[in-house]
């Protein structure tokens, strides 16, 4: 729907408010979402959704990963550039696992955890 006009006023290009309402069950229970997002572009609901679906897969695939398996929302290594480095291993990390036939993200690391010879060669 387009942005009513009182909200265009405040949020400079703004063109389309959008409402998403999921529902379903999540471990047997269910659930009801209520999301807004807000668009620069006017839009029709099937490429929003389309828009929408992408931006939550890339979610779900890669910073789920980040988040879960490296916990980068609490990394261990503080100060100095180790935060960035280790973000640096990790997106150089997810997506070679998968080519190397690993089912997932943790296998391929404790594969590999000792196999330092193994990982350095990827690199050259």
């Amino acid at each position: 729907m387009c942005a009513p006009q009182q909200i265009q006023k405040k949020w400079s290009g703004l063109k389309t408010f959008v409402v998403v309402e999921r529902q379903g069950k999540r471990d047997g229970q269910p659930f009801y979402e209520h999301q807004s997002y807000i668009c620069s572009q006017f839009l029709e609901a099937q490429q929003l959704l389309s828009d929408i679906q992408r931006h939550w897969g890339i979610e779900n695939r890669l910073h789920w990963v980040r988040d879960v398996t490296f916990q980068e929302d609490f990394p261990p290594r503080r100060g100095g550039n180790a935060p960035v480095n280790w973000s640096i291993l990790h997106n150089f990390f997810i997506p070679i696992a998968p080519k190397l036939c690993f089912q997932t993200i943790p296998q391929a690391q404790r594969a590999l955890s000792n196999q330092l010879h193994k990982v350095f060669s990827f690199f050259v």
